[in-house]
């Protein structure tokens, strides 16, 4: 009897390490990731676009990716307890994904997937959570934060944001038509900045 109980036992143990190994191996990341990411020379496309007269420009999928990289670098502890460690993002219709491997408690790597929608917020765009899933399973929206994106203050200072469309696979920024005498003032810096 004592032998049935231990073989049980035993077999009981073998199935609970065996799931425990099996979940493990569920949520861990499917693509490997990093948080390295480009300059988005925002600035520059700015004071192109004033030049041309235009009055929005256009921030690529790869624009998004390295911008939305380089706001995870600022603060990369989602919550005490969690670590992003790498990160892409792309655009599907009107929403923005973001593909996150995590670090839980410093030893469990996770792979989730959020889906965010994009807002224009004066002098930030927001992506409001939308959607998470971990390999198909939908998660709860309330473990996750939205996004601020601090896309107004990477602006001169006299342009203004006035608002954001998602337009085959780009984001097109437009800004309120500046004053002549705000264009005269950016001419004026960055014909400073060239010749200094």
């Amino acid at each position: 009897m004592f032998k049935k109980i231990g073989i049980t036992l035993i077999v009981l143990l073998v199935l609970v390490i065996a799931a425990g190994v099996g979940a493990v191996m569920y949520v861990k990341p499917t693509e490997k990731l990093d948080l390295k990411f480009n300059e988005v020379p925002l600035m520059e496309r700015a004071l192109t676009m004033i030049k041309n007269l235009r009055t929005s420009f256009v921030l690529s999928e790869a624009d998004i990716d390295n911008i939305g990289k380089a706001a995870i670098r600022l603060k990369p502890e989602y919550q005490p307890g969690v670590l992003i460690t790498g990160a892409r993002f792309n655009l599907e219709g009107e929403r923005l994904v973001a593909h996150l491997n995590l670090k839980l408690k410093d030893r469990l790597p996770v792979g989730i997937v959020i889906y965010y929608k994009l807002e224009w917020n004066n002098p930030n765009l927001v992506a409001k959570v939308d959607e998470a899933k971990l390999r198909g399973i939908t998660l709860s929206k309330g473990y996750f934060d939205d996004i601020v994106i601090p896309l107004g203050s990477e602006l001169p200072e006299l342009l203004h944001i006035k608002g954001i469309v998602i337009d085959k696979g780009n984001v097109v920024v437009s800004i309120r038509k500046p004053t002549l005498r705000e264009l005269r003032v950016l001419i004026e810096q960055k014909v400073k900045r060239q010749a200094g």
